[in-house]
């Protein structure tokens, strides 16, 4: 059938049903699974990838047939959409805040409302982008994390109808092609350049993921492969599957993605819908397996199911889940997916259960308004607190962090406007400190300490950027080269303001990794340059890390006993910060003044254990912070500067 200058679906096209995209379907969820349950596949997140290239094309392909048809309807297509999206969604959100209602704690509960109100208007993706800091719950605890990618492909909904019916209304379909094409640049080129300055941003937001889709959406245009070049067909067949299927076994959270590792999939995802438009491949063969099907027949109930029970499992482990709870964690999605798609998917789409588009509006708003009601409530109550017990609801007031510290950022831009004045007022200040969040953490202990003796200070703070310059570290916020010039900026700020001592904190293990032998050659240099100037470089040592959150303890307050917890030892305390301990000893020589929170932070003067809570409360707010109340725990730690 043909459209005005390209062709919608080529005669070997056949636009029913294709077992082979099912399969295809099959082998993203599993690899997404598998990856989320700690299986294997350590970059099998790629299969979302493979999601958006299979929706832009399936969604693209009917679009067109419609338009070119005169039967397209945004009714029609928002119906469809709501059926296939909302019913099974509405159900696993719903049972996920009950879940969460009887699970998380105060502080969680309240993100899950919010998460929850984002998932049903279907912004997921900018409400999980905006809460990527340093200080929120890790990522594998979110239960309702995984509908970000069903929120990109929910506004990528609302605008290619929009698009393709605005060029067919106007008489331009010969554009259509034109215009995708150059949306789907755009999309990649914008991609390529915020992937390396703002990752978070480029993973989560359509601008930058909707070359995925929109590659699928030009798949639907293209002319297809023709049947009879069968040795054509095989081999682009398994690149395609090689393409995808590597990835997902050498990537891993390490990766910068999407940006350009996202074109493998992509592309062998793109390459498999081809391949498999007329006579099948061997790889098609394989797709069209009858189990395999099923997967991904019952796939998007999979994907929706799969991650809550993840979740609250990480959420209520206090170590690593073993490997028999991670495959009962996948059988008991695989089985919930099933009772999914046959009691709540099936239904609904086939309007066995609504039967009209009325009533399926009508069904779509009711239960959106009790969705973002629900969620509204909890939020707007604090994560109803009351549930827990009286005890331990005291003990979680003392598990976060300050907040006059806790936002604070920097830009070259920005200094020293955005420097932080701490202890004594109305003085000169005599104490510079710099430092990322385990600076922030520890700031009320600096500062207490200074307004007792009379002392001012300012500081400079931002997460995730290292205390030490001529170090081109790559963050969240800055690009290498822009790090080079707020560090340099904050301490040359530093020198000008004569200061008598420079207090630098940090997470050191983490910083040093990207580069141990420089950041340690350049902690000494700055050491050496401060000196000239009359500064004293004081280098704190960093507090001991958790390997779960602490506050999740307050869970089995009932069952255990604060003084009788055994915590981290010495020994693991020096196997997680190998780099401080190998550098400690050359700073020490370059005059460098050593600050030690351990002491303070031990179960006993005696002991070997670190622990992180009291029968006073918690002293820290997650893994690796210090809460308001441990920091003062450890102000201590400070009093070799006032000697």
């Amino acid at each position: 059938m043909l459209c005005r200058g390209f062709r919608v679906l080529n005669a070997e096209r056949k636009p029913n049903y294709r077992p082979d995209i099912d399969g295809l379907r099959a082998i993203a969820v599993l690899l997404v699974v598998l990856n989320h349950a700690g299986l294997g596949f350590p970059g099998g997140f790629i299969g979302v990838d493979v999601f958006f290239v299979i929706s832009g094309y399936l969604i693209t392909g009917i679009l067109l047939r419609e338009l070119a048809q005169g039967t397209f309807s945004f009714w029609a297509f928002w119906e469809r959409r709501i059926r296939r999206i909302f019913p099974a969604l509405a159900v696993v959100t719903a049972c996920t805040l009950l879940a969460g209602y009887s699970i998380l704690l105060p502080t969680d509960f309240k993100a899950l409302g919010k998460s929850v109100v984002a998932s049903t208007l279907g912004y997921s993706n900018i409400n999980f982008w905006s809460e990527s800091g340093y200080f929120d719950t890790a990522t594998a605890e979110k239960p309702l994390l995984h509908t970000w990618s069903l929120a990109v492909e929910e506004q990528f909904y609302l605008v290619i109808p929009a698009v393709l019916f605005l060029l067919t209304r106007l008489g331009r379909r010969r554009w259509i092609a034109t215009a995708l094409s150059a949306l789907f640049l755009a999309s990649f080129v914008l991609s390529l350049w915020l992937v390396q300055r703002h990752s978070s941003f480029t993973f989560y937001w359509l601008p930058t993921r909707a070359w995925e889709l929109l590659a699928g959406s030009l798949l639907a245009l293209a002319p297809a492969i023709p049947a009879a070049n069968r040795a054509l067909r095989q081999a682009l067949a398994s690149i395609g599957l090689a393409l995808i299927v590597v990835p997902a076994i050498c990537y891993s959270k390490d990766t910068l993605f999407p940006g350009a590792a996202a074109l493998p999939p992509v592309l062998g995802a793109m390459l498999l819908i081809a391949t498999g438009a007329s006579i099948p491949t061997a790889v098609q063969r394989l797709l069209e397996l009858k189990p395999v099907v099923f997967i991904g027949v019952i796939s998007y109930s999979l994907y929706l199911v799969h991650w809550p029970p993840i979740a609250f499992a990480n959420y209520l482990a206090l170590g690593p889940l073993t490997a028999s709870v991670r495959w009962s964690l996948v059988a008991l999605s695989l089985a919930l997916a099933t009772l999914s798609w046959w009691l709540v998917e099936t239904p609904f789409r086939h309007k066995q259960l609504v039967s009209t588009r009325f009533a399926a509006f009508g069904w779509f708003v009711a239960g959106c308004a009790i969705l973002i009601t629900s969620g509204a409530v909890v939020k707007r109550n604090k994560g109803l607190p009351n549930r827990i017990d009286n005890q331990v609801r005291q003990l979680l007031t003392t598990q976060n962090m300050d907040e006059r510290w806790l936002w604070a950022k920097l830009s070259a831009g920005t200094i020293p406007q955005a420097l932080l004045p701490f202890g004594a007022e109305g003085s000169k200040p005599r104490l510079f400190m710099w430092g990322d969040s385990h600076a922030k953490s520890i700031m009320p202990a600096l500062h207490s300490i200074c307004v007792k003796n009379g002392v001012a200070g300012i500081a400079a703070l931002h997460s995730g950027a290292p205390p030490v310059t001529s170090y081109p570290y790559p963050s969240q916020d800055f690009t290498p080269d822009e790090y080079l010039a707020v560090s340099e900026k904050v301490l040359q700020t530093a020198i000008d303001s004569k200061v008598t001592h420079l207090v630098i904190a940090g997470y050191w293990e983490a910083h040093a990794k990207f580069n141990p032998p420089a950041m340690r050659a350049r902690l000494l240099e700055m050491a050496d340059r401060l000196k000239t100037h009359g500064i004293t470089l004081c280098f704190v040592k960093d507090v001991p890390r958790f390997p779960a959150n602490p506050t999740k303890l307050a869970l089995y307050m009932k069952s255990i006993n604060p003084r009788t917890l055994s915590g981290l030892t010495d020994t693991q305390y020096v196997a997680q910060n190998s780099f401080q301990e190998m550098v400690l000893p050359d700073l020490e020589a370059g005059g460098v003044v050593i600050l030690d929170p351990l002491p303070s932070l031990k179960k006993a003067n005696q002991s070997d254990d670190f622990l992180p809570v009291d029968k006073n409360g918690f002293m820290y707010c997650d893994t690796n912070h210090l809460s308001a109340y441990g920091a003062m725990r450890v102000e201590p730690t400070f009093e070799p500067l006032f000697d």
